[in-house]
């Protein structure tokens, strides 16, 4: 039987089950409908080069392996309408890593574009010297890289996890689930940061699916068999679009596609609550409209006929969210009682908030865009990509993406109006150190909402901040304690590493002695002890010691149990200044505190003057183990007369 494809350049009938590919690549060509019918014809030739280059290999399922790049490429045609260089990339995506194809090679058949689009996807290559975990991570590095210089390097990427995602069941369940949790760990958030619903909604639909395939089908079973939910559906439904009609509003209203995985969440959340979350869940509608006067006309029609639910209203139109999304969020009550979720946006609107970055590019296409949701992205970018300079290890690299992509929950301002994300608890040193580091390195002060704060201060959502920096002033070893970002921490961190080891090590010995202090404890032969700790549990000098505690590297706790244990083994008693408003009873109890906790009391003192309002009580104790005279100082702190407790190493 002749094929169709016969007469194309690189077609072979000799190919590994020709006919699965044949049907992978019509599949694609009723996919691309936009392209003309040159860019089809090349696009057909440019997969049957990529099939010669990968013959004979094959997925787990059987297939060739020829016929996932060619889908990744459907993906990309089918979520953003893609052009031919995207879509041969996307098709030729594995053969520089995987065949003895070289990137010239691609350049000179194809273009220099798309050499580059797939050098930036393709993974670093396998080395016996480097573990897989390293791989990993130095992989994740290039593609961040190649991001910045081109977003659609990412776009490819996020196709190729995809439809992995769906054909997930042909791996082993150690691998399963090894990839399903690190979809839901890195590229589920990346996707979230650029906007990218629809891949995101997908990615972590799939991996719950992989996770908790028992879970998945007893939530999806749920929603669907909810007779009276549709029914209210059809109701809100059919009135809605009468009452817009009615007021010359042009508007699309449907309902909103639930995401298994956060209805898990929420399941996990509320568990032990008696209510049935599932039946009484809320019901999410898009109503979609010509302008953004149309919006807020279709808001007040919707307030209008139903009642609002307090507290719900957001209006994503005037203030967007980083990634670009923009919509009024707003929830009311049906006259049956269910709660209704609308996100009411335009065409446009709709665009950036299905596909964020993809709908941003394809707007734009060029790094001059004006877009201030472009701007934010491309700088959340650029500071994955400077995060490198931070770090010698990419695994270190690695896991501080990851963990700054866990939560960004609150928006705050620059002075000009640029939405910068943060996670909750993030302080001005966060966010001066993600404008920039030198910001970071040189932060004196800022004003939060014209209000003069100190670096360490908690930034709360909508927030406005101005930076203040002064030349001579650079980071300290606290600010680590502070700052809540990876990135915030890696900066401080590198630049600590720079300065000379002597003033690294006094850092960290201030620290020490601060962190004491805060706990009412001091060690007159403190240096002596931690040169011991050094030596004997480190084994390290203890200058390194030193160092170490100044970049957080070591817990100081660990060391303030080291040191009372030091104190134990030599039979040092401690000396406990306790200052107490002079009222009856005051010794007793604090004589029957420390006795509770197995302290012996060997002397107690008295200041000669003892009719004044406050006094000064001294016992010297002697313990067994080191936690017991930090539970004694916690334990003393408490009882109502005791103003302060300061607790000193006695020398004999």
């Amino acid at each position: 039987m002749t094929s169709d494809y016969a007469d194309y350049k690189y077609f072979s009938s000799t190919l590994y089950d020709l006919q699965a590919i044949e049907c992978s690549i019509s599949a694609l060509i009723k996919q691309v409908g936009y392209l003309t019918d040159e860019e089809k014809q090349q696009l057909i030739t440019c997969c049957f080069f990529a099939a010669r280059a990968h013959d004979g290999q094959k997925r787990r399922s059987g297939e060739p392996y020829i016929c996932h790049p060619i889908k990744v490429a459907q993906i990309l045609a089918k979520e953003a309408l893609f052009d031919l260089a995207v879509l041969e990339a996307a098709v030729l995506h594995d053969v520089i890593e995987d065949t003895e194809t070289e990137k010239a090679t691609v350049a000179h058949l194809f273009s220099e574009e798309v050499a580059n689009l797939v050098d930036g996807v393709s993974k670093l290559e396998k080395s016996k010297q480097v573990s897989v975990k390293e791989l990993q991570a130095r992989t994740f590095e290039k593609l961040v890289v190649a991001t910045v210089a081109d977003p659609r390097v990412v776009m490819i990427k996020f196709a190729d996890r995809m439809h992995n995602m769906q054909t997930l069941q042909a791996l082993r369940p150690d691998k399963r689930q090894r990839i399903a949790h690190e979809t839901l760990e890195v590229y589920v958030p990346i996707a979230e940061r650029l906007g990218m619903f629809n891949f995101k909604t997908e990615l972590e639909e799939l991996a719950f699916k992989s996770l908790y395939p028992w879970r998945y089908k007893v939530i999806k079973r749920l929603i669907k068999d909810n007779k009276v939910r549709e029914d209210c559906i059809a109701e809100v439904t059919e009135v809605l679009t009468g009452q817009l009609k009615q007021a010359g509003i042009n508007a699309s209203l449907r309902k909103r596609k639930r995401n298994l995985y956060h209805v898990y969440q929420k399941l996990e959340k509320n568990r032990g609550n008696r209510r049935r979350p599932l039946q009484n869940a809320s019901i999410p509608f898009i109503l979609i409209t010509d302008s953004t006067e149309d919006c807020y006309r279709a808001l007040y029609i919707i307030h209008q006929y139903y009642t609002p639910v307090a507290n719900t209203l957001v209006d994503f139109i005037a203030s967007p969210k980083v990634n670009g999304y923009r919509s009024l969020h707003t929830s009311v009550r049906t006259k049956n009682r269910y709660v209704v979720n609308f996100q009411i946006r335009t065409k446009e609107m709709h665009n950036i908030a299905e596909s964020g970055l993809i709908a941003i590019w394809r707007k734009e296409n060029s790094e001059e865009s004006d877009l201030a949701q472009d701007k934010s992205i491309r700088r959340w970018l650029r500071n994955l990509m400077s995060m490198t300079g931070f770090t010698d290890s990419p695994i270190e690299y690695y896991e501080a993406v990851k963990r700054d992509l866990v939560s960004f929950d609150i928006q705050v301002f620059t002075p000009t109006g640029e939405a910068i994300a943060l996670p909750s608890g993030a302080t001005v040193i966060d966010f001066a150190y993600h404008i920039h580091s030198n910001l970071g390195n040189h932060l004196v002060k800022a004003k939060v909402n014209d209000i003069t704060v100190p670096p360490q201060y908690k930034l709360s959502d909508g927030q406005t901040v101005e930076i203040f920096t002064g030349t001579e002033k650079t980071p300290k070893s606290k600010w680590l304690k502070h700052a809540k970002t990876a990135r915030a921490r890696n900066a401080i961190r590198h630049f600590l590493r720079s300065l000379p080891q002597e003033d690294l090590a006094k850092f960290g010995f201030t620290e020490m002695e601060s962190y004491l202090s805060k706990r009412g404890l001091s060690y007159y032969r403190l240096a002596q002890m931690l040169e011991q700790i050094a030596n004997n549990h480190y084994k390290i000098s203890r200058n390194e010691l030193l160092q170490k505690i100044a970049l957080r590297d070591i817990k100081r706790r660990s060391i303030l149990m080291d040191l009372q244990r030091i104190a134990n083994q030599h039979n040092m008693p401690s000396r406990i200044n306790i200052r107490v408003l002079n009222r009856l009873g005051v010794l007793a109890t604090i004589a029957e505190t420390i006795a509770l906790h197995k302290a012996n009391i060997l002397r107690i003192d008295f200041p000669k003057n003892t009719q004044t309002e406050e006094i000064v009580m001294k016992f010297e104790i002697h313990t067994e183990l080191p936690t017991q005279l930090h539970d004694i100082l916690g334990a003393l702190k408490t009882i109502r007369f005791v103003q302060s407790v300061h607790c000193e190493e006695i020398q004999l």
